[in-house]
């Protein structure tokens, strides 16, 4: 029953880890890579309604202040300003609120993949190289880091718990870069606590002994016949004759005779099948969950 129990929630968790949609990329998080899609395209207008629209767009850039006031004093001041801004003027504001960016992701990262690539676009001379590494390099170099921490966890691995872990990191390791990184975020935990559960020790029953009541036998005290002289008394009295024979009935002097109680206890049986189900249905409960989310 343990056996079916571990190999039932190493399904579970592989379900949830394959499935999940909790988890985006790098570059898919990144809220400002639709800004810089438009940056990059470069404006074409003519106009001065379309200058005015493309610098409109740059004062509402989320997550880029730099940018937002450069375009909202150049959307306030002359057409001279406005022009020069859309023209090229914006890529000094641009740029520095993607060195910001960049700086950030050094500063939270943790493997060594994304820290040399964060720090190689920030000491480049070409600003260029701070929006490439936001579009791809960091996608890239955190996929690697991933890997890395996950093939940690595998059996004979650093950070590996047991069956359990292993398995679900082997799951998620050949599966897409976001499943990887929802079983690095919550997926790992899941399969910890597993193994954990697996290797807890399993308390011994202790039998219990049903005392089985026995009746004791009593003595019935037979009064003795006193011998007498007469021939009446000596004679034995005939038994009277009837149509029916007597009924034999259990004498006072016989045990009670009491069937001992016999059959397994089901208590181990219950607990075991109960564990069971409250682990199938959290799982499903996850699944469920992370299918609407999806």
């Amino acid at each position: 029953m343990r056996n079916f129990m571990r190999s039932l929630g190493v399904a579970v968790v592989l379900a949830v880890v394959g499935f999940g949609g909790g988890a985006v990329s790098a570059a898919a998080a990144d809220p400002v890579t639709d800004v810089r899609a438009f940056v990059e395209a470069g404006f074409h207008g003519t106009s001065e309604e379309e200058y005015r629209a493309w610098a409109e767009v740059l004062a509402t850039a989320a997550d880029s202040p730099v940018t937002q006031q450069a375009a909202t004093e150049a959307l306030a001041g002359a057409w001279e300003g406005l022009k020069a801004f859309v023209d090229g003027g914006y890529r000094a504001a641009w740029y520095a609120d993607e060195r910001l960016r960049v700086a950030r992701v050094l500063e939270a990262a943790t493997g060594p993949t994304v820290k040399t690539a964060a720090q190689a676009a920030l000491a480049s001379s070409d600003p260029a190289a701070l929006s490439e590494f936001l579009s791809t390099g960091f996608a890239q170099a955190q996929y690697a880091d991933d890997r890395l921490a996950a093939a940690t966890m595998l059996t004979g691995g650093a950070n590996n718990s047991g069956p359990a872990l292993d398995a679900a990191a082997r799951a998620a390791l050949a599966g897409t870069p976001a499943d990887l990184r929802e079983f690095l975020l919550n997926g790992q935990f899941a399969a910890r606590a597993l193994d954990a559960q697996a290797a807890a020790p399993t308390a011994t029953p202790t039998p219990t002994t049903s005392a089985t009541p026995t009746a004791t036998p009593t003595t019935s005290a037979a009064p003795t016949a006193t011998p007498t002289t007469s021939a009446t008394s000596a004679a034995p009295a005939a038994a009277p004759l009837t149509g029916r024979a007597a009924t034999p009935t259990a004498g006072a002097g016989r045990p009670a005779e009491m069937l001992p109680a016999t059959g397994p206890s089901t208590a181990t049986t219950v607990a075991a099948l109960a564990a069971t189900a409250l682990l199938v249905g959290a799982g499903l409960m996850i699944l469920a969950r992370r299918r609407r989310q999806a």
